[in-house]
């Protein structure tokens, strides 16, 4: 996922089940709900009232709530967590990660 890549090494495994939990559970639902609900303040057919910005927010299949929550959670979880261990050194000049795998890498975009 979006989450899990941008954390990824980076915390326990405890600690992201906990913090998928809580997305999954908490903040996905409200923002779906903002989206695809009839009465949500995004929604294009927003009943009680008129849409955002006179137009709302037409969520093809869903991508629009995914990508939002996935990209806004990464970016807040990046930012908490820090940055990988051995990335910077003592004065905080950036030391390269090399490449492990070419030929797994291209398996992988390959899959």
């Amino acid at each position: 996922t979006i989450v899990s890549g941008a954390v990824a090494e980076r915390t326990r495994m405890s600690a992201y089940l906990g913090y998928s939990t809580v997305l999954t559970m908490f903040v996905y639902p409200v923002v779906v709900h903002w989206q695809w609900s009839s009465q949500g303040w995004l929604s294009p057919f927003r009943t009680p009232g008129t849409p955002f910005l006179g137009v709302g927010m037409i969520d093809f299949a869903g991508c629009g709530a995914v990508h939002m929550v996935g990209g806004l959670s990464a970016l807040l979880g990046a930012f908490f967590v820090g940055p990988r261990l051995g990335r910077f050194d003592a004065e905080g000049n950036v030391i390269d990660i090399p490449g492990h795998s070419a030929t797994l890498q291209a398996l992988g975009t390959f899959i």
